[in-house]
């Protein structure tokens, strides 16, 4: 734990615990020899069919590649995510600059879900299954943006649909009257508890009881 001016203390990795002049200033990797990383020096390759070749030729021959290739794709990981690995993994290391990267990114995708498609191996193209879903607009705010902004055009719509409502009760009520039978008029049945019960028989008396 970290104590400020005032006194209070600070959990270590917080903002609060960060010293802001101990921070490097901006530009200063400008000033400083980046030779001894690898995407500190030229690339090794930079024509971007050449890359391709590279790329694809390694999932053609090599099997144990493209099995562990099939796998990620079976597991759920989606081309997008792998070829991005592929073009990270790629500039840190040398093999091409980052331009020649993001430009050969897109037909390498391509490439892999073809493969994928001969070869039967379920696969994602992207990250998200609908990359413009965060893009859309769904019917409530379209129907608010409309009544603020056009309330001419949203009293027309809504008189439209209710018109359209009113219409389809009509003909679903007219249906049902030409297609019920009309039933006749059925006297009540008695119920159980309508029943009257049957008079009892006048019984006789014995000869010898009467006098």
């Amino acid at each position: 734990m970290f104590q400020g001016a005032n006194k209070s203390e600070f959990r270590r990795g917080s903002l609060e615990s960060r010293d802001r002049f101990a921070a490097a200033p901006p530009g200063i990797s400008l000033t400083t020899d980046n030779q001894k990383w690898p995407w500190g020096n030229p690339p090794q390759e930079v024509d971007v069919d050449v890359i391709l070749e590279q790329a694809t030729a390694r999932i053609d021959d090599d099997e144990i590649f493209k099995d562990e290739l099939y796998k990620l794709l079976t597991a759920g990981i989606s081309i997008e995510h792998l070829v991005e690995a592929w073009v990270s993994d790629g500039f840190e290391e040398g093999k091409f600059s980052l331009d020649a990267g993001l430009l050969a990114k897109g037909p390498l995708a391509m490439y892999i879900a073809y493969v994928a498609e001969q070869d039967g191996v379920p696969y994602r193209m992207f990250e998200r299954d609908d990359v413009n879903e965060d893009r859309r607009m769904d019917n409530a705010d379209y129907l608010r943006v409309l009544k603020t902004n056009n309330p001419n055009m949203f009293a027309v719509m809504k008189e439209n649909l209710n018109k359209t409502i009113r219409t389809g009760f009509d003909a679903v009520e007219q249906v049902n009257s030409r297609s019920m039978p009309q039933q006749e008029a059925q006297p009540p049945q008695e119920g159980f508890m309508s029943q009257q019960a049957p008079e009892p028989e006048p019984t006789e008396e014995p000869e010898g009881e009467q006098e």
